[in-house]
């Protein structure tokens, strides 16, 4: 929603206050007589007697206020470049009613001094250096001055990097400009007008036919932009598999009493090799075992007086064990946000804004996570993903969107003139009221231009604000909530128990697609050769869990533009 004609979450730095009932608006009185003069330093100079001709400044918002100044050098060499770079300030001093007031109105430096040397007129290009001081600051400074929102992902790395640009970086996820106050001091000026205008410009107050207006071009006032983000991650599966096989002869018994159940039958065995190779032929790995191994040589292990010979110590009647296998999956969350005023969101008035941009989260962890050996984990997921990055990220897009909306709603403009005396106090943080010349008409002032005729006596300001129209209603602008959160991670496989085929006769026939365990009987043998071989079977993974997860979701905000008064 819109307060006082400001959005949620844009409260204005260094601006005025938007509360009723704070303040009640200066209303500008006509008809007084002054006397004024202009005092000019140069290099902390006064040179006030050696100007000329005229003298103007104009101070914009978001931009660097220039100048002009003629001076008269009387005698002596002149070196125009001993000049430049030299401050210059500007302070208005009237009089009116006995009562003298001065207030300054620029502040700068010589950017291009020119000699004519026959009118021995030293004429001065002025400039406040609003980039030279950006780029002087820290970073922290800048930070503070600012504020707005900031991130690599968006914008390049600010190390080795204009300041100037990184300060313009942070001001544009604002509805705000850096311009400088009439000291020279930089500052930020919120572009919202408030709803008490600080100076209030009545009948006849105006030049005549000084007001003008100037319509923005409504083919040109987006009232849509449309983002397409694009956000990419690795997530990390591991899949457990949990296996169980022994010896049919044993008669489920472990220990030596499965063994002397065994031994009566007395079959081949499998090894831990071979289970440790069945696992590798479905891409897993063992990490957790239980062996039931077959016992080493005893002189009389079943009480029934014959001994036990057995060299080979990883020979198995029985195992419980858990296969693990890794993969990497890529997720792309694709986000397709639109910010919109209540035009851009009717289809036949929409002035659309596209952009596409994309976030790939880079972690050595996916790299490895396929190659370095399994050790333990447990059935799941892990996503690679960045959940402060991609909200900063969403966050900064929305936000130069917003402020790509805004600013094409102020494109109107109402400028009048009026004498300098009347213009005193008002500077660029102000909102101005116009009730004069058939205008009616109130907003943030974006512009001061001062113009003092020496020769004339005249002393002239004009004065330019931007009026914004849209209406409407905003949402805060709160990222979507990441779209690859809500995948579930499938539980653990169900355990498997092998089979057992042994030949010996009297017994079923091989068969080749059972899994687990196939051998022959030891003593006696059978009417075929089995494959002593161990197979253990491995669930099939889904596309859905191997191949890239694509997830699509649309958002739309509802961005409000204040309604200023303008009537003609």
């Amino acid at each position: 929603m819109l307060i006082n004609g400001g959005p949620l979450n844009s409260a204005p730095l260094n601006g005025s206050s938007s509360l009723v009932g704070v303040r009640e608006p200066e209303y500008v009185v006509r008809g007084t007589s002054y006397l004024w003069r202009l005092r000019v330093t140069v290099g902390g100079v006064d040179m006030s007697d050696q100007v000329l001709n005229s003298t103007d400044s104009d101070r914009e918002e978001g931009a660097s206020g220039v100048g002009s100044l003629d001076l008269f050098i009387e005698s002596g060499p002149v070196v125009p470049d001993e000049w430049q770079g030299l401050p210059v300030t500007f302070d208005f001093i009237s009089t009116s009613a006995g009562v003298t007031v001065e207030e300054r109105r620029y502040t700068a430096r010589i950017a291009l001094p020119t000699w004519d040397s026959t009118l021995r007129v030293l004429s001065c290009d002025l400039s406040d250096q609003i980039q030279q001081q950006g780029e002087a600051q820290s970073v922290a400074v800048i930070d503070a001055l600012t504020g707005g929102a900031w991130s690599e992902d968006v914008f390049e790395p600010v190390q080795g990097r204009s300041r100037w640009d990184y300060a313009l970086e942070r001001l544009s996820t604002r509805t705000a400009s850096l311009d400088c106050s009439a000291d020279g001091v930089l500052r930020v000026t919120d572009w919202y007008a408030d709803t008490v205008p600080h100076f209030v410009f009545g009948p006849g107050t105006t030049i005549d036919q000084s007001v003008t207006v100037d319509m923005a071009d409504a083919t040109k006032i987006t009232n849509r932009v449309e983002i397409e983000v694009s956000y990419r991650y690795a997530r990390l599966w591991q899949r457990n598999q949990v296996y169980s096989w022994i010896h049919p002869e044993t008669d489920g018994s472990g220990g030596i009493g499965g063994f002397c159940n065994w031994r009566g039958f007395s079959s081949e065995l499998p090894t831990i090799q071979m289970l440790e190779d069945a696992a590798r032929e479905n891409d897993q790995t063992l990490i957790a075992t239980s062996y039931y191994l077959l016992p080493p040589t005893m002189p009389n292990p079943c009480g029934d007086g014959i001994p036990w010979t057995n060299i080979f110590t990883d020979l198995l009647l029985g195992a419980d064990w858990t296969a693990a296998r890794r993969w990497t999956q890529s997720v792309t969350e694709n986000y397709t946000i639109v910010l919109a005023t209540p035009a851009g969101e009717v289809e036949a008035s929409r002035i659309v804004q596209r952009s596409g941009t994309s976030l790939e989260i880079e972690d050595q962890a996916a790299d490895a996570w396929e190659s370095d050996p399994i050790t333990d984990g447990t059935t799941g997921t892990t996503d690679l993903n960045d959940e402060s990055r991609r909200s900063n990220f969403l966050t900064i897009s929305m936000l130069l969107a917003q402020a790509e909306l805004v600013s094409a709603h102020r494109q109107t403009t109402v400028s009048w003139q009026i004498p300098t005396p009347l213009a005193r106090g008002i500077d660029l943080t102000h909102t101005l009221e116009l009730d004069d010349q058939g205008v009616k008409a109130r907003g943030k002032c974006i512009r001061i231009v001062d113009n003092y005729d020496h020769a004339g006596g005249s002393a002239l300001t004009t004065l330019s604000i931007a009026v914004m129209r849209g209406g409407g209603t905003s949402d805060p602008l709160v990222p979507p909530a990441a779209l690859g959160a809500a995948d579930v991670s499938p539980g653990q496989a169900d355990a498997t128990a092998l089979p057992t085929q042994i030949s010996y006769f009297g017994g079923p026939d091989y068969d080749p697609d059972l899994d687990g365990f196939s051998g022959n009987i030891s003593v006696g043998g059978g009417p075929s050769v089995f494959p002593r071989d161990f197979v253990t079977p491995a669930e099939e993974l889904p596309e859905a869990w191997r191949d890239e997860r694509v997830i699509d979701g649309e958002y739309l905000y509802r961005v409000g533009i204040p309604n200023d008064l303008l009537e003609l």
